[in-house]
């Protein structure tokens, strides 16, 4: 269920009825970004969302889970198309605090550049790859990020 807009650093809310366990999400969204010839090359296949967030909204987040909205430019070459296709990151908040803290460089605020490769079911944080290593992301892509708000809600 969406929320009130001045709800401070949650924006869903999901609810098991039966059990009255509750999930609360905090979602990111990035706009869509050209891959460069170099990204290519380097990563293959996607594109990437250019997050930035403040450490202290991180530590001090009362949200469960974080969700990350990237949209991917899937390119069809035999029909001539280019679409957008959503894919997200869905990280349990304490997990994705201690994943900051081994791989991100703090610069004013993080930055994420989260690339996506959907045929390789790849997700991974390449802003401070070179000093850092890449955060790998893919058991929290899509339905298998998923799947750890359906586990908070079960009994």
């Amino acid at each position: 269920m969406p929320l009130n807009a001045q709800l401070k650093d949650i924006d869903l809310v999901a609810v098991n009825l039966k059990n009255r366990k509750v999930a609360t999400i905090q979602v990111k969204g990035s706009r869509a970004y050209e891959p460069s010839e170099s990204e290519k090359d380097d990563f293959g296949d996607g594109s990437a969302g250019w997050f930035f967030l403040d450490q202290k909204k991180i530590e001090e987040s009362t949200a469960d889970f974080f969700v990350f909205l990237v949209y991917v430019i899937v390119e069809k070459e035999k029909q001539g198309r280019r679409y957008f296709e959503p894919h997200f990151i869905t990280v349990k908040t304490e997990r994705f605090n201690e994943l900051c803290k081994q791989y991100k460089i703090l610069h004013t605020r993080y930055s994420f550049y989260i690339w996506i490769s959907p045929a390789a079911k790849k997700a991974f944080d390449f802003r401070d790859e070179k000093a850092r290593g890449r955060m790998d992301l893919s058991v929290y892509l899509d339905d298998r990020g998923l799947e750890q708000i359906k586990r908070e809600l079960t009994p």
